[in-house]
């Protein structure tokens, strides 16, 4: 609540002097001021009122501004503090509030996919108006004259309704969206900005707004980046484990012809161990180099051995 308040000076402002009256000193200097202050803030002084009084006579005078005390004219500011942090207080939310505008517009200028409007749908989409007036656009795609968006299924009353929508990850449920697309020119869109009729435009940050997904996360990165396997190479394998080796170097003829790296490598080696097939020094050589044409070390290795017993030009 507002209070009106009468404060005295501080002792140490008093500068006691002698009273012209009884020629006692107890010539004190008091403060009479009135402030306007909310709780024990003052907000800006009313009326500033000194006087100097004698304690022993009761004798008192007028004293105006300019013949106060040094440290009382320099304690006068002090009146003003509320209505200084007020301007402050003001002033910084101005300025958040141009922060923010500008920040918009750059939202406008520079769209990015997934950018979602607030608008109001019976100008934005010219559906008939309704008390549920208000839709969320969300920024498709977008080229140097146009942008498209898909529009919401659902509308809402206040704008607190699609912040809670948001938070809550609705529009990323299936169907939130509609299947229908809109697309207007960019000079229209800053010209409904300018309207009100689109009248939020937020960027999500992390995939999210309020805390609420707006767009699927991107799918990560497998963890797994090593040999993919060859179902064929694989087969072949597991015929070799079992001595099966006629079975073996058909399913490595099979990965091998389709182009996996180890299936080359295994059809080399029963090449050149002659492992279902009689030995065969230049289809081992071939194979061989097959495989280290896709990077193979160990083919590469197996090759310089083979090479010491074999011709390989």
């Amino acid at each position: 609540m507002l209070l009106f308040n009468t404060s005295q000076s501080f002792p140490h402002f008093t500068q006691v002097q002698c009273c012209p009256n009884c020629k006692s000193n107890s010539y004190h200097l008091v403060n009479q001021s009135r402030f306007l202050r909310f709780t024990i803030l003052p907000i800006f002084p009313i009326k500033l009122s000194y006087k100097r009084e004698c304690y022993q006579c009761g004798h008192c005078e007028p004293t105006s501004i300019k013949n106060l005390p040094l440290f009382e004219k320099l304690s006068l500011p002090k009146y003003c503090i509320g209505l200084v942090l007020l301007l402050w207080g003001a002033l910084f939310f101005y300025q958040k509030h141009l922060n923010a505008e500008a920040l918009k517009q750059s939202y406008l200028t520079n769209p990015k996919a997934y950018d979602t409007y607030l608008v109001k749908a019976d100008k934005f989409t010219h559906e008939p108006w309704t008390l549920t007036n208000l839709k969320v656009a969300q920024v498709l795609s977008f080229d140097q004259q146009f942008i498209t968006f898909q529009v919401s299924n659902y509308s809402y009353k206040r704008s607190s309704a699609i912040t809670t929508a948001m938070r809550a990850s609705l529009l990323v449920q299936r169907d939130y969206f509609s299947s229908k697309t809109i697309t207007l020119p960019r000079n229209e869109i800053k010209r409904l900005y300018k309207d009100d009729i689109i009248f939020d435009v937020l960027r999500p940050y992390a995939n999210s707004l309020y805390g609420g997904f707006v767009m699927f996360p991107p799918q990560p990165k497998p963890l797994y980046k090593g040999v993919k396997l060859d179902k064929n190479n694989q087969q072949g394998i597991m015929y070799h484990k079992d001595g099966q080796y006629d079975e073996a170097l058909e399913s490595f003829t099979l990965a091998a012809q389709t182009g996996s790296q180890w299936g080359q490598l295994n059809l080399a080696q029963m090449y050149r161990d002659a492992q279902g097939t009689e030995k065969n020094a230049p289809q081992a050589i071939y194979w061989y180099k097959k495989a280290i044409a896709q990077g193979n070390s160990k083919a590469k290795h197996e090759l310089e051995q083979l090479c010491k017993s074999a011709q390989c030009e």
